[in-house]
This record gives structure tokens, sequence and C-alpha cells, in this order.
């Protein structure tokens, strides 16, 4: 049906090891081929970026990244104020940020990696931020919980474009041996992101007048609108950073279109690898975003702590141990992949979600502070699946449906993780525990809802991941082994 274009070095079909042109090589003969081709692959480039510019693509999307994540998590701060402000419940708060945003953010990625696949990726990602930035600032001028719900939809909308954009962006700049760790840093930015949202909105919280301020043109505002204000705006500039970067030429491609019925037929032959890597993701997830949404209120009821303490405490427990924990996942999967490990993006989270488990339990039902920090801390370095995650997507996809596949990836992760999980402690606390106190068990449970699930999805995936990579072979160009 589709003719390959190219066929270059791969793994063999049993997916343990490398070949070259179908001749099976010794470990020490593949090392020694590899060390040249490596060197005379580095010398030449082949048409990617030079390192400066590589790396750069890597920081603007990154950036943009931190801000995007900084606009969907401020909320989490303004929790106790918009629920005066506009009276509305915890179930109401959970909705807004889990279901409200995630349901948009599904329903636009799948025609953004539509449009990504066949148009500009940097113009998507363009309009992507600016709509985002646009939503975030309108939802300071709600009125009442449809207005605020709209805005929300907005900030879904606009975000859906950024990821798969940058994934594809990415996976054409960087050969596939270095693949994993340059979406792992493009990821730093969802801890960049939260830590950036604790921060500034600690900093606006505790700097701006407690009855708000006076706004030109939009008259007085509460304090909570004005953040939401600060927080969406400067987007706007930022987002012309996109034009800064390398537009690189698209590679691995299939000859033949890249239609949504030839992306869904890939997709379907390799459908236990998509489902447990769409699952097993989205249901890690939807542990960490219930526990990042609810994490500020749990320390405010708990601990008896004022909101600028609060920030400082969860800033600390996420930025540094989540970057060297994405690092850290990114760049054991290069260095197991490289070595014939081809399911080591997900023989990696059956692992670390245990760790995960283990660390959220204890640190949302401790009675001491320097426990809670600890085990934040040890939960945060385990969630590191932001940039190892797509990468493993990116490595079995040809360039024809990237866009369109990374779309689906997120519209589970989104639906299940930023919809559920935000939403299940909401309800958890509402509803199973009734009491306002109990939302720190309601974070506990819902990980241990999710967790174990999820890494029974990872298990059920990883033959199905290394006869995927074993077939990429047939499509995957020298210069991107």
């Amino acid at each position: 049906m589709l003719r390959v274009e190219h066929v270059g070095p791969g793994h063999r079909p049993d997916g343990q090891g490398p070949h070259r042109r179908g001749r099976v090589v010794t470990a020490p003969e593949a090392n020694a081929e590899e060390t040249a081709s490596v060197a005379e692959a580095d010398r030449s480039r082949q048409g990617y970026p030079t390192p400066l510019r590589a790396w750069w693509s890597v920081g603007v999307l990154t950036v943009l990244y931190t801000l995007s994540l900084l606009d969907r998590q401020v909320l989490a701060l303004l929790v106790s104020n918009i629920r005066a402000d506009l009276r509305i419940s915890d179930f109401e708060m959970g909705v807004l940020q889990g279901v409200v945003f995630s349901l948009f953010y599904v329903t636009f990625g799948l025609g953004f990696g539509w449009l990504i696949d066949r148009f500009s990726r940097r113009g998507m990602a363009y309009l992507g931020v600016t709509i985002w930035s646009l939503a975030t600032a309108s939802c300071g001028l709600a009125h009442n919980f449809i207005q605020i719900m709209g805005a929300r939809f907005g900030v879904g909308a606009g975000e859906a474009a950024l990821n798969p954009a940058a994934y594809s962006i990415l996976s054409d700049t960087f050969p596939k041996r270095r693949l994993s760790l340059a979406i792992s840093v493009f990821g730093m930015g969802a801890y960049l992101g939260t830590g950036a949202s604790l921060l500034l909105g600690g900093f606006l919280i505790a700097s701006l007048p407690a009855h708000g301020m006076t706004v030109p043109v939009l008259g007085h505002l509460q304090t909570w609108r004005v953040v939401m204000l600060i927080a969406g705006l400067p987007g706007l500039l930022l987002a012309l950073l996109i034009w800064t970067m390398a537009d690189p030429p698209r590679r691995e491609r299939l000859q033949g279109r890249s239609s949504l019925r030839d992306t869904l037929l890939f997709m379907r032959s390799h459908w236990r690898f998509f489902t447990g890597h769409f699952l097993g993701f989205g249901l890690l997830s939807a542990a960490s975003s219930g526990s990042q949404a609810w994490a500020p209120t749990y320390l405010v009821r708990h601990f008896d702590m004022p909101i600028s303490q609060v920030v400082g405490i969860l800033a600390t427990v996420t930025i540094l141990p989540g970057i060297a924990g994405g690092l850290l996942s990114g760049y054991v999967a290069d260095r197991l992949f490289a070595r014939g490990r081809t399911d080591a993006h997900l023989r990696y989270f059956v692992v670390s979600g245990a760790v995960e488990l283990l660390a959220l339990a204890v640190a949302m039902t401790a009675n001491r502070l320097d426990v809670f920090i600890v085990f934040s801390a040890l939960f945060a370095a385990a969630t590191g699946y932001a940039g190892t995650a797509p990468a493993a997507l990116q490595l079995v996809t040809p360039n024809n449906y990237r866009g369109q596949v990374s779309s689906a990836y997120l519209f589970v992760f989104n639906l299940v993780g930023g919809g559920l999980g935000p939403t299940m402690v909401g309800a958890l606390t509402t509803y199973l525990f009734r009491s306002d106190a109990k939302v720190g068990w309601a974070v506990a449970l819902n990980a241990a809802l999710m967790i174990p699930l999820a890494i029974l999805a990872f298990i059920f995936a990883m033959g199905p991941m290394r006869r995927a990579v074993a077939e990429s072979a047939r499509w995957s160009s020298p210069a991107s082994d």
C-alpha cells in the first residue's frame, strides 16, 4: 500500500541487537561499526541543524512548555480565592483543573496533529501559544462558573498545539540515539512550569494588595484575577521566539498521504504497543496531576500553612528533583536502547511507577512536614516521563504520522491524566471522605487506583514495542540511526 523511500541500519527482527543491510554482526563488531558510523554522521550531520541551532530549538520549546504549565497550573494556588468569589465547591474546582481543561485539549489536539503533519509546525505552535495566552488572561475576567469554564476551554485548545509540533520538530532535529535526552530536556518544562506557577503565583499573591487593585480599562479587580492576567499576557511576546528556531526538513517518511486513514491503519498494526503506552502514561499522569492540583490545598489544610510558605516548599520538592528525574530517565532510556533494550522506555517506568506509588502514599498521609518534603521530592524524581514517553513514539512512527500519533497520545494522556486525576481527587474528597481535611487521603487513594494499572499496561506493551522498533528499520534513514 505504501512504498518505503529508504532502508538503513536498524535492529534484528527480534529487537535485541543491530544489523546492517541484512548482515547479522556480533556485539564487538557492531560496536566498532557503530563508532565509525556515528563519527561519520557527526561530521556530515546529513541535513541535521548544527548542534547550536538544534539546542536553541530545544531551549525555545522548553521556555514555551514552561509557560504552558504555568498558565495551566497557577489555578491550583487560587482555589480558596476562586471558590469564595465564584461560590463553587471542591468538586467544581477539580472539574476546572481537570475535565474542563482536558476536554478541549484533547479535542483540538487531534485537529492540530493533522495540521502539523501537513503544514508549518512552527505556525501551528505559534497559533497555539497565542490562543492559550489570551484564554489564560480571560480567566481573570470571569464572573461565574460558566465563564471561567469557557476560558479554561480556550487554555486547553491552545496548549494542544505545542507538544505535537515540538515532538515532530525535535525528531527531525536530532538523531535517534540522542532523541530521548533531547525530548527529556524539553520535558523539563513540565517541572519548570510547575515550579514557576508556584513561585510566581505565590509572589504575586503576597505582593498584590489583599483587596485587589485597579487596572486601566478593566477597573477594580480582585487579586486572583490580576494573577491570571499577569500569567497569561507575556505569552503573546514569548510566542515570537518560535520564528527564531530551525525548521528542519521532514525525514523518515513513507511515500503516500498523511491521511487519518493511513495513520489509523499504522496504529492498528501496532495496537498493543500504542494501547499499553497511551494508557500506561495516562494513568501515571492521573496520579501526578491529582497530586499537583491539590498539593497546595493539602498543605494549607493539613499543616495550616500560609500560601507564601506553601509555594516555597512545593517549588523545592518539584523543580530540581523533577528535572533530575526527567534527565535521568532520558539518559537511561537512550543508553539501554543503544545496547539493544528496545523496550527501555517502558521498562524504566515499571520500576519507577512502583517508587511513585510508595512515595506519594507516604507523603500524603504523613503528619510531619519533613516526611512530606522528602517523599514528595522522591515522587517528583520518579515522574520523569515528560520526555521519555513521547520519544518512544517517535522511534516507532514514520514522519508522515508523528503529529497525529502524538496528538492521539496526548488525547489519552490528558483525558485520563489531566482530566481524571484532579477531578477524581475532588470527587473523593467531596463524596467519599466527605471532609475537606481528607484531601491528602484522596490524593493517595487516587494514586493507589491508577499506578498499578499503569504498570500492567507497560508490561502488556513491552514485547510489542520491541517488535515495532525492529520494524522501523524498513523506513529509518542511515542518518537517523
